[in-house]
């Protein structure tokens, strides 16, 4: 019965709603906040190091608030009172920190409480992101999630190629309104989840399953694995293209390339979904692994250059069946009553990873140029793995 269920869009567009209120506000944090910690006198290698204290925090914070949001749709029958007060204090803090960096001078007092409000912030916005994102496996039947998902992919992958702010259109709004965007785009977005998502009758065996799925810890682990294996195929893959890219391009037109290629990565994961619904998602992941190391692989070979573009479309339709069957994975892979829990680990992992990877293998090992291709090959062969050990062992 489950398979003839329909999809309820208006859920998934309030959640798609959050999701891109989310990465509105990271990007603009990201474009803003490191020149306002260079006129407090930091450096912006303290803006690096501030940004890699962040992804641990919510390493730690994201699997805890998940958990809770669990326990509270439990006894309450709903995520939004959680889910409110995260957007609500994030949206408050978020519009403190262009304030702060504008009408006070970085004295010995007031110097520390850019970087302080910011550590904050980003605690704020690690209680909301997986209890937002667990609502997903209400709003479709198990089958169909990865169309349901689409949605998702489509605006947080349109909105997210503004990181690189080819024309500048964000820069040129001034911090002060930036900020505010991104606040009242958040406070919409959780005004619009409350609107969606009343809260419904609490089921009785819901405790019970609790405590049944909190121990199977093969499944916790298995998300942890593949959050952190995802996290480093980001990291790796996306210079990998862009040198690509920059190749085929020319370096003047590099962000331009770079923002259709993550515009592309949104779009491509309409027809994604609909491909990973017919087929099963963790087939389309594994199909988005392959088609992803063979795309990449011909795109740095010389001999391939006249099919630069064909290359690329294959790299994006392939990374799209990744990120995008990343969160149907966790939540057919975990059960309803923990999807708190295993989203709040995956994006745990994820944030682990980043921060991992930028300590460790962008600061500390010296590796060659080329390594990325050959890290990201890896990163894909390691997703290959948890999803066979997926298919075959659950």
């Amino acid at each position: 019965m489950m398979g003839d269920r329909v999809i309820v869009w208006a859920k998934v567009w309030g959640i798609a709603a959050t999701q891109g209120a989310i990465t509105l506000c990271w990007v603009i944090y990201n474009l803003y906040f490191p020149s306002l910690l260079v006129e407090f006198g930091f450096s912006k290698e303290f803006a690096v190091t501030l940004l890699i204290a962040e992804n641990a925090l919510e390493a730690i914070v994201e699997p805890i608030f998940g958990a809770i949001s669990d326990n509270q749709k439990t006894k309450i029958g709903s995520k939004i009172p959680l889910i409110s007060l995260g957007i609500e204090i994030s949206s408050i803090l978020f519009i403190l920190l262009p304030l702060v960096a504008i009408f006070t001078t970085p004295t010995q007092l007031w110097r520390w409480t850019l970087p302080g409000l910011a550590v904050l912030w980003a605690f704020a916005m690690a209680i909301f992101r997986a209890p937002v994102m667990s609502l997903l496996g209400k709003t479709a039947p198990t089958n169909k999630l990865p169309q349901a998902a689409s949605i998702l992919s489509l605006v947080g992958g349109v909105i997210g190629a503004f990181r690189f702010d080819a024309y500048g259109v964000i820069l040129k709004l001034g911090a002060g309104f930036a900020f505010t965007i991104g606040s009242i785009a958040l406070l919409a977005a959780g005004a619009m989840l409350r609107l969606l998502n009343p809260p419904s009758l609490v089921r009785s065996e819901d405790e019970d399953t609790i405590r049944e799925e909190a121990r199977n810890f093969f499944k916790f682990a298995l998300v942890c694995l593949t959050g952190i294996s995802v996290a480093w195929s980001l990291r790796f893959l996306i210079p990998a293209v862009q040198k690509s890219l920059t190749i085929a391009w020319g370096e003047a037109n590099t962000k331009v390339a770079m923002t259709l290629f993550f515009i592309g990565l949104g779009l491509a994961a309409l027809p994604v979904g609909k491909i990973a619904t017919k087929w099963g998602n963790s087939q389309g992941i594994l199909l988005g692994c392959i088609l992803t190391i063979i795309g990449s692989n011909l795109l740095n070979l010389k001999s391939f250059a006249d099919a630069n573009f064909v290359l690329t479309i294959i790299v994006v339709v392939g990374f799209s069946f990744v990120l995008n069957g990343a969160i149907p994975f966790v939540l057919q892979l975990i059960h309803q009553s923990r999807s708190g829990l295993g989203l709040g680990l995956y994006f745990g992992a994820l944030s682990a990873g980043i921060s991992f990877f930028d300590v460790i293998f962008k600061n500390l090992i010296n590796l060659p140029p080329d390594f990325n291709l050959t890290g990201a090959n890896l990163s894909f062969l390691l997703i290959i793995i948890w999803i066979i050990i997926r298919l075959i062992l659950i």
